[in-house]
């Protein structure tokens, strides 16, 4: 079912009446892609939810606060709390016919000096859907999905200038010629989908039902409509009802569950359509009816969840502790300079002074100390700075690369696919210092394997395998593969000759971008070098890597069986 923008402006209109002005009491991710807003509005909780799911894209309210789920926080999950929670709704802006949803927040915390805004973007555009904080000057917080743009894409990265997705250069409804219609379905095909390609906004459940309104069947071919003026007729009265706000949200009855959802009525299936509340019930409804159950977890999956996700978030937390604590480092010059100035200019303030003006600067005191006993704190504090300049970057450091680990785990057990890398999973985090489990291999398992004609492509499932295929099963003139920039499997190919066919190098890639963190992307970019230009980083975890020599090559990630592969272990 097509989440148009026609359904979006639905959603957005119901925001606008239930949301707008309300403030952000929780964010959560109940699951990777998605948050949920808590706004409370109009002396009433409304549960938002936003998912940026490629194949099925959602934004609309929930009846019940969502279950978040026990995967590790992600940085656009911290970052949404910070700039998100404890912020008003503002401004809410979906351009015209566009899929795309603007939600502006302010926020005004008691150490700033004024409100700062961030919008919360939601991009459905096919596998490129995305979800974006960007600051009140356009920049980019972070993203979902990230891309280093180049070759005439957009860059979606943090710090860089947030721009939209091209609009597609099609005609509005009202202007479009019904004798260009004819010309086009000339050409075959069925008659909706010369709507979808002919006019602006036009999905292809809006396509059929203007066909039918126009007294043709949904599936009718484009040859058999010989004048598009009704169906064009139907169009416009579907949007001029949306664009008065007459909503009529409704599903259509399927066998054990919904067929379809619209903002409008539907009169292209047999049958009646039911009319709904809202479209955020009619979605709901929709969705509970079609989700697929989730796969029962274990108890050591659940445990390991856990455990990654709690780490991770102290971990996130440390890390901007540090970085604050590196950025106030840089004051020991300035917090020295002013006890010398007491103890050199400030001999005769009375007691119970706090403030001292010297060359145009105020140097604040604590009434209860001396002069003397001022100047020794402002010393004290100034070698404290140093220190940290000295020590904080190295544990910044040492902190980002645990974060990397962690990040790494979370996305082996995402893709582990059996109790036994599940068990080296807990392992390998019990060895790095993380929970209690004496979880151990009696025989270490070996890495996944494929064939790619007379190639072999093997793959790591955890950190630590990642670890030993790359410097224990492997040969220097091995040729290794990463997905660039994301936590991923360690590939190595391995060709008769050591000659791989570039084509062979390109699927190989793809496999790489599919064991990655970032396997829902449209495609991704992969690294690729020999294995003797990889080496470990010393002090962090196990497939903690740092390479050079690499080509960057751009994949759709793809399993290994659609790409050829014949697995053998």
């Amino acid at each position: 079912m097509n989440f148009d923008a026609l359904t979006l402006a639905a959603v957005r209109s119901e925001i606008e009446d239930r949301a707008l002005g309300g403030r952000v009491q929780r964010v959560a991710s109940p699951r990777p892609g998605a948050l949920a807003l808590e706004i409370y509005g109009q002396q009433e909780r409304h549960y938002l939810l936003v998912d940026a799911d490629p194949d099925k894209p959602r934004v609309r309210f929930a009846s019940r606060w969502p279950r978040a789920g026990t995967q590790a926080a992600s940085p656009l999950l911290l970052l949404a709390r910070k700039w998100v929670r404890g912020a008003r709704l503002v401004e809410i802006v979906q351009p015209p016919a566009e899929r795309i949803l603007d939600l502006t927040f302010e926020v005004q915390g008691p150490e700033m000096a004024e409100a700062a805004r961030t919008r919360l973007i939601v991009e459905f555009i096919g596998r490129q859907t995305n979800l974006l904080l960007v600051d009140e000057g356009g920049r980019i917080r972070d993203a979902l999905r990230r891309a280093r743009g180049g070759d005439g894409r957009r860059r979606i990265q943090p710090g860089a200038q947030y721009e939209p997705p091209a609009a597609l250069d099609l005609p509005a409804p009202a202007a479009v010629n019904p004798e260009e219609l004819r010309r086009s379905g000339e050409k075959g095909g069925p008659a909706w989908r010369v709507l979808v390609r002919g006019v602006r906004a036009v999905s292809p459940t809006l396509a059929r039902e203007a066909l039918a309104r126009a007294g043709y069947a949904a599936s009718v071919s484009a040859g058999e409509v010989r004048d598009w003026a009704p169906v064009l007729q139907g169009l416009g009265t579907i949007l001029a009802d949306a664009a008065r706000g007459e909503w009529r949200p409704s599903l259509v009855p399927g066998e054990g569950g919904w067929r379809a959802f619209a903002p409008y009525a539907l009169t292209q299936f047999e049958g009646p359509s039911v009319a709904m509340a809202s479209m955020s019930e009619a979605l709901e409804s929709f969705d509970a009816a079609t989700a697929a159950p989730e796969p029962a977890k274990d108890a050591r999956e659940e445990r390991l969840e856990q455990l990654i996700a709690s780490a991770t978030e102290r971990a996130t937390r440390r890390l901007a502790a540090l970085r604050k604590e590196l950025e106030e480092s840089a004051a020991a010059d300035e917090l020295q300079a002013a006890g010398e100035a007491l103890l050199a200019f400030g001999h005769g303030l009375p007691p119970g002074t706090r403030e001292f003006e010297h060359e145009g600067r105020t140097i604040e005191l604590d009434p209860r100390r001396s002069v003397v006993e001022n100047a020794q704190r402002y010393f004290a504090q100034a070698k404290d700075r140093r220190t940290a300049a000295r020590e904080t970057p190295r544990r910044l450091r040492r902190t980002e690369l645990e974060i990397g680990f962690l990040r790494q785990a979370a996305d082996d057990l995402a893709r582990a696919d059996s109790p036994g890398v599940r068990q080296g999973l807990e392992a390998t985090l019990a060895e790095a210092g993380y929970g209690t489990s004496k979880a151990n291999r009696r025989t270490a398992p070996a890495a996944a394997r494929w064939m790619l004609g007379t190639c072999q492509v093997r793959a790591g499932r955890t950190a630590a395998e990642n670890h030993r295929l790359t410097f224990h099963e492997s040969a220097p003139d091995d040729l290794w593969l990463h997905a660039r920039g994301v936590p991923g499997a360690h590939v190595l190919l391995r060709c008769p000759d050591d000659e791989a066919p570039e084509a062979v190098i390109e699927r190989a890639a793809s496999i790489a971008a599919h064991l990655s963190a970032a396997r829902d992307d449209a495609t991704l970019e992969v690294d690729v070098t020999q294995r003797r230009r990889v080496r470990p980083i010393r002090g962090a975890g196990p497939g903690q890597v740092t390479y050079r020599d690499e080509r960057t090559l751009r994949v759709a990630p793809r399993k290994p069986e659609d790409v050829g592969a014949e697995r053998i272990a």
